[in-house]
């Protein structure tokens, strides 16, 4: 029989905004916290991201948005003006009633509002409190302004990043708020557990230069010892052929990876064993290496007549370590995923032009625990229920939130609609 979720009792307070930080408490909804996403009308740039239905945003363009439907999924939606008295007056209610107060602002803000841990903490001593910074709230840069792409440069990975010989390029546009997301998720699971021991509170700062400094740890080792790793794009250190090569039709590549003697000759047998891949320079380890640009280019020639996934399975049945480069529709189609029910076709009823969506899911399964995707929040949709149950508010104290402007489920009427509906508008 299936059990309750894992964090079934759990009440997460997040005043958050763009990616990092949705994205690390998302874990914690889909696992069955009680997540309250607290908005804004202030900062609607969030529910103003794509994709739209058709490429258009709709007349109810803020309950649209597909990345706001995937990294806000599983959530309720307060949208109350915390800066405003009243708002903050109903918030400190609120913290009474969670076990977590999670931000995202830049260091100082949260303490400019009374919200800081110290205060949360007189309201409720046994409060955890989570702030996701881009370097932290200690330390010189701690008030620094920054997005994913800045943070990225100044972790390092920015300078690993590039093709050989070249100017250091972008990691990924979002990498760091995925992977420092994924740190906030981790980082409340333990304070959670923390808490079930102990029953206290605790504060957590964390960084999400860090997360990406932590990301390169191998070249911090040796940088000590004089040595820069150069970049190589999407070649090794030491492993040949490693790489992307192309394959028949347009923009079709599949990467491939050999690390040992014994793989190699695999790869040649594959091949059939052609006139080139006996040369003796491509004999050990050290030899590819040294000669990968002329293997490379020999191996691209052996691939690019070829069908990718065709040649994908053609080299693992081998056991040649091989993927053909998937674009997004073919992973919507990708029988293996489809299979495993990796996506989830979900309808959001806020949505309705969009009609059933494959959404990703997540990339585990738990037996006796159920992971899906049951609701995106309209905006400030929970205003109601939440400010009641949880805050004791009356529906006279609710309505007058709402005619002093603190409490909101539209825009504001001067809110421009977005242009265009496409795109990811990732981390910045």
């Amino acid at each position: 029989m299936q059990q309750k979720s894992i964090l079934s009792g759990v009440r997460v307070l997040s005043i958050e905004q763009v990616h990092v930080l949705p994205w690390g408490t998302a874990f914690l909804a889909d696992l069955g916290a009680e997540v309250i996403r607290v908005e804004s009308v202030e900062h609607m740039n969030d529910r103003a991201m794509g994709p739209f239905a058709d490429g258009k945003a709709g007349e109810a363009w803020w309950n649209e948005g597909g990345t706001f439907a995937y990294w806000n999924r599983n959530k309720e939606s307060l949208c109350l003006e915390v800066a405003h008295p009243l708002g903050k007056e109903a918030f400190l209610k609120l913290v009474k009633r969670c076990d977590v107060v999670c931000d995202n602002f830049r260091p100082g803000t949260m303490r400019r509002l009374g919200l800081d841990h110290e205060s949360l903490a007189r309201v409720n001593p046994a409060i955890i409190t989570l702030s996701c910074t881009a370097y932290g709230h200690t330390g010189p840069w701690r008030a620094a302004g920054a997005r994913a792409r800045t943070v990225d440069a100044a972790s390092g990975l920015t300078y690993l990043t590039g093709y050989e010989g070249g100017p250091s390029i972008r990691a990924s546009s979002n990498y760091m708020d995925h992977n420092s997301g994924n740190n906030v998720a981790f980082a409340l699971l333990l304070a959670l557990y923390n808490k079930q021991k102990t029953g206290k509170g605790l504060r957590i700062d964390l960084s999400m230069q860090e997360t990406g400094v932590q990301s390169i740890a191998p070249a911090i080792l040796e940088a000590q010892d004089g040595y820069i790793r150069p970049r190589l794009g999407t070649a090794h250190l030491w492993k040949a052929p490693h790489g992307v090569f192309p394959c028949q039709g347009q923009d079709r590549w599949i990467a491939i990876t050999v690390s040992s003697d014994q793989e190699w000759q695999r790869l040649r047998k594959a091949m059939g064993e052609p006139a080139w891949s006996m040369d003796a320079r491509y004999g050990t380890v050290t030899g590819r290496w040294n000669h990968r640009h002329d293997l490379d280019k020999l191996l691209s020639e052996w691939t690019a007549p070829q069908d990718s996934k065709a040649l994908m399975h053609h080299l693992q049945r081998c056991g040649v370590t091989a993927a053909a480069v998937y674009t997004a529709a073919d992973l919507v189609a990708d029988p293996h995923l489809n299979e495993r029910s990796y996506f989830e076709a979900f309808d959001n009823k806020n949505a309705p032009a969009a009609g059933p969506r494959k959404l990703a899911g997540r990339p585990f399964r738990m037996s006796n625990y159920q992971i899906s995707l049951r609701q995106v929040p309209a905006l400030g949709e929970h205003n109601r229920k939440l400010l009641q149950e949880l805050a004791g508010l009356t529906d006279g104290e609710i309505e007058s939130l709402v005619e002093q402007g603190v409490l909101h489920t539209t825009p504001k009427p001067d809110e421009p609609r977005p242009q265009g509906g496409g795109g990811w508008g990732g981390g910045g």
